[in-house]
This record gives structure tokens, sequence and C-alpha cells, in this order.
């Protein structure tokens, strides 16, 4: 096939390539924005959805107030539980449009049913508070009061498919908020059982009766589980990085509830289980209790800004790569097409006339000459080139080789010390390395010195810089007096020095050292001037059979125990302990 034809082919494939690349990731970047606002819309239904709820827990208020007065109510309570009624419907209206407008999943249809279950059960709870407010108040027993208002209570627990489903389907599209879905749906709860805590006093505070055991043992139910909730919510609020806001309100919530309206709850608890001599009828519970209880509600919408924020910025994350995908697409399309063109225009066929060429030169044809370039670019310089090709590639093996000599000398003068003529810093780890993952495959150990020159400073500044020189030479030329075959030493820098013995264990790594100790404490320094000195050496032995064949933790170790022998008065040598992980905090001087 020629080539021109196999380019064009293989640029067709490339365009199929690019253009199946960039639709899946345009269509991932979508669907992401589809999760987005699915995300959002749940959110923005759960909170109607919890709010219906609330409507519901908050008309119980005016309705135990109703409950406690004579007959006729008064004016004012009356409006107060009609105006309570009309938010309770507005908000039933709202979930009621979204539920029957789309019912396109099983659970969306069993919501649905569910929820008209609930709006009956309200009707008829309605209904039976309505009888018993047309009795005289002397009239109304204790179950017939408690008939009214835990017909109320039993409506919330009929929302629960409806919430559930929404929080699912927020939290199924996006997950990241989840914590703060949970959070919320946790708040409404609460803010229910603290409602619920409340109706129990109602039968009892309108009648002026004391709890019957019943009451007692629902009012301890509900105090338990407001408990439960209460500790779920603490330890959501409670985690490292919760958002400033969010403690806030849980803040008003332990003030306000669990401060001010639990000991009012409270004292009304302790007034039921005596005589029966409240303070406060229904409506006076109410008005006192309510307020603070309402501040859970503040942490619940705090949560769920968080939730639809949370939503809202992924979907302006996912809008925004969409866009950028989109951008970058048509870019990078409209790159290779003109790329394309370009390539043949420029490059084939000039390269193809070439190759005819070519061709009849390699046949020996007479006359056979290259083709003339048509514009001063690089295909004439290829037709320029051919001619003296021969020669520069004699040249370029020439400096090749020279070059290999070059690289080889400047390996050698990388890795090499040039003080002491031990390796260096750098071409210790990269043997030691080696000789580590060779032990590891054959199980073998190994054994890391860390050496420093006791008084190194005070030498180099009483003797001069020149024996601080002939010093570290003395110092390397024992260490390579002392080596096995397949240890390693190196320069760590400074008046430091590093060994690796391989294979090798602690007892013999121990021995190791302190018979290279006396070798550096005997071996003289000879000056200049014909006098000899001595030094002294602090050593640190870390084996791996105590901290494994890790060469930095190997590193650490060693490190730890020299900094421990120069602590212990210098000229020794010392194992490193298990504790051994970094250097002491005082510096040891030189």
């Amino acid at each position: 096939m020629p080539l021109s034809r196999l380019l064009r082919l293989l640029a067709a494939l490339l365009l199929l390539a690019t253009a199946l690349l960039v639709g899946r990731v345009a269509l991932t970047a979508w669907q992401e924005v589809g999760r987005a606002e699915r995300s959002l819309r749940a959110v923005a239904q759960l909170q109607q959805a919890l709010t219906a709820a609330e409507r519901v827990s908050k008309e119980r208020g005016p309705t135990n107030g109703a409950l406690g007065d004579e007959r006729p109510v008064l004016p004012a309570r009356q409006q107060a539980l009609q105006e309570a009624r009309e938010r309770t419907d507005e908000a039933f209206a709202l979930v009621a449009a979204w539920l029957q407008g789309d019912a396109s999943t099983p659970v969306r249809q069993d919501a649905a049913q569910r929820f008209a279950a609930a709006r009956i059960a309200l009707g008829a709870a309605r209904d039976e508070v309505d009888r018993t407010l047309a009795l005289p108040k002397a009239e109304r027993t204790p179950d017939a009061l408690r008939a009214a208002v835990y017909g109320m209570v039993a409506v919330v627990p009929r929302l629960s498919p409806v919430v559930s489903m929404a929080a699912g389907e927020a939290q199924d599209a996006l997950p990241a908020i989840g914590d703060d879905v949970q959070g919320a749906r946790l708040s409404a709860e609460l803010r229910e059982y603290t409602g619920l805590l409340g109706s129990h006093f109602t039968a009892a505070l309108a009648r002026r009766l004391p709890f019957t055991p019943e009451d007692r043992a629902r009012i301890e139910r509900t105090r338990g589980r407001i408990d439960q909730l209460r500790f779920l919510l603490q330890l959501r609020v409670q985690v490292p990085g919760q958002a400033e806001a969010v403690r806030r309100a849980w803040d008003l919530v332990e003030e306000h509830y669990f401060g001010a309206a639990m000991a009012l709850a409270g004292q009304v608890i302790e007034q039921g289980e005596g005589r029966g001599q409240y303070t406060l009828d229904p409506a006076g519970f109410a008005a006192a209790y309510v307020p603070d209880m309402n501040t859970i509600l503040g942490l619940r919408d705090v949560l769920l800004e968080r939730a639809r924020q949370g939503a809202a910025d992924e979907r302006e994350r996912a809008l925004r790569a969409l866009t950028a995908v989109a951008a970058g697409a048509a870019l990078l399309l409209a790159v290779l097409l003109g790329s394309m063109l370009t390539i043949q225009r420029r490059v084939l066929r000039p390269l193809a006339a070439t190759a005819r060429t070519l061709k009849a030169m390699a046949r020996s044809e007479p006359g056979a000459e290259l083709p003339q370039p048509l514009a001063d670019d690089e295909i004439a310089a290829v037709i320029g080139g051919v001619a003296t090709l021969q020669q520069q590639t004699r040249e370029r093996q020439a400096l090749e080789r020279e070059r290999d000599e070059l690289i080889q000398r400047l390996q050698a003068q990388s890795s090499t010390d040039f003080l002491t003529g031990l390796a260096n810093r750098r071409a210790f780890f990269e043997a030691a390395e080696r000789d580590l993952a060779r032990a590891r495959r054959h199980g073998l150990g190994v054994v890391v010195i860390l050496l420093d020159i006791d008084h190194f400073k005070q030498f180099n500044d009483t003797w001069g810089h020149d024996a601080g020189d002939r010093a570290l030479r003395t110092v390397a030329d024992a260490l390579r007096e002392q080596l096995r075959q397949g240890d390693l030493a190196a320069r760590f820098g400074g008046e430091e020095f590093v060994l690796l013995l391989s294979p090798c264990d602690r007892a013999s790594g121990l021995r190791f050292a302190e018979r290279l100790r006396e070798v550096i404490a005997q071996a003289p320094v000879r000056q200049s001037s014909g006098d000899a000195r001595h030094v002294s050496a602090s050593l640190g032995v870390a084996a791996s059979d105590d901290h494994g064949l890790v060469l930095e933790l190997l590193l650490s170790h060693a490190d730890r125990a020299m900094y421990r022998a120069k602590h212990a008065g210098r000229n020794r040598v010392q194992l490193a302990e298990a504790t051994d992980l970094v250097r002491p905090q005082g510096h040891v001087a030189e």
C-alpha cells in the first residue's frame, strides 16, 4: 500500500478514535451534570417533604392549645389553628404536585400512594380533633384527648416513605452530600420527637391529672429516642472539619432545646408524676416550649442548605468541565484536520517524488537525479542532505565514540567523592537499593553503619583544613582496608561516612564496627610537617534483623544510634534500638 494512502487511512482512524474518545468524555461530563441536577431536585423535594412533616408537627401546637381551652375555643386560638392547618395544606399540595408529576419508578409510585394515605389520615385526625373541641371541656375525657392528640401524631410517620425516597435519590445522584442529607433527616426526626414529647403532656395538662402509667411509658420511650438522636447528631456535628455554620446551629440546639426546653419538660414531668398540680396549661406550655424546640429546624435547614450548595457546586463544576470538553474537542478536531491537509500538501507529495528519484538512483539508471525542491523547507533539506549522508554518518560515528567515552568518564566522576575516592552519597543510594533488593529476594540480612569523625571541626580549626582533608582520607583508607567483598562504603557528607554490609547479621555488624573503630583510632593522620595526629569516630549500627530491609529506616535508626554514641562520650559503637527513629533534638558538638 502506498505510504500516502496508508497515512490517509491512519488519519481517518485517528479522527474516528479522537471523536469516540471525545464523545465518551463529553458523555461522562453530561452525565455528571445530569446527576448533579437530579441531586439538586431531590434535595429540594426532600426539603418540601420535611417541611410537610414539620407543618403537621407544628399544627399539633395550636391543636393541643385549643384542646385545653373551654368551649368555644378562644378566637385567637381558633385563628392560630386555622392558619396552621392552611400552612400544612400548602406544604402537602407542593409535595403532591411533584409526586404526581413524576411517578416513573416503583419507588415513586409507592411514595405517592403512601402520601395519599397520609393526607387521608390527616383529614381523619383533624375530624377527631374537631369532634373533641365540640365537647365541653369537662366532657373531654383523657382518652378522648389522647385519641385527638395521637391521631395527629400518627400522620408524620406516614410521610417517612416520601422523605426516604427523596433522600435516597439525592444521595444516589451525588454521594458526596450524603452526610448532610442524613444529618437533615436526623434533625427533622429529632424535631418530630421533641414535639411528640410535648404532645404526651396534653391530656394531663388539659385535665390537670397526674400522668398515667401509659403516659409515663410513652414519655420515657420518647425521651430515650431523643437521647439517641442527640447522640447521632453529635457524632456528625463534631467530626473534624465540620462547617462553622453547622456547629453554631448545633450550639443553639444544645443551648435552647437541650437546655431551656428540656428543663421546662422536666418540670412538667415532675409535676405530672406528683399530684398533677401544673403551673401551665397546654397553650402556655406550647408557647414556652415550641420556640426553643424550633432551633432544631435551624440545624436542619443549615444541613439542607449545605447539601443544596454541594449539589449546585457539583453542577457548576460539571458544566464547566462539559464546556471545556466541547471547546477542547472542537479545537482538537480543527488541529487534526489542518495538520492532515498540511502534511498532504507539504510532505507526502514532495516525498513521493523524492522516493521515485531515489529508486531510479538505486537502479543506477543513467541520468538519475534528485528532484528539484519545490520550496526552501525540510524536504529540500532532505534532498540536499542525501549527497553528504555517508560523510556525515562517518563523522557522527566518530563523535558518538568520543561522546560515549566522555559519558563514561563523567559517570565515574559523578559517582565518586573527589577527596576520599569513595563512592559519593548518590552512588551509595543507587548501589544500596540494589543490594537491599537482592537481600529481600534471597532472604539475606544487612547492616548499615553510620560513622562520624569526633571533634572534626575542632581538628580542622586547630590543625588546618589540609590536616582535616588528610584525616578524611585516612578514615576512607581504613574503610577500604576493612571492607569485605560485596560491602559498600561512601562518604555521606562532611565528616560522615556510611557502610552497607551485605550479607551480614547484627552480631557480625557490631564486631565489624568495633574493629573499624579501633583501626580508625590507631591510624596516624600524617601531616605535611611529618607529625602524626589521631582521630576517633562514633559509629551507629542498624541491622535488618531489627528494623527490616528499608534503606531510609535503616539509615534513620543508624543515625540515631550514632548520635547516642556521641552523647555517651564518642569513640564508641552504638547499636540502634527499636525506638531509634529520628535524631535527638539537642545537637552534639563536632
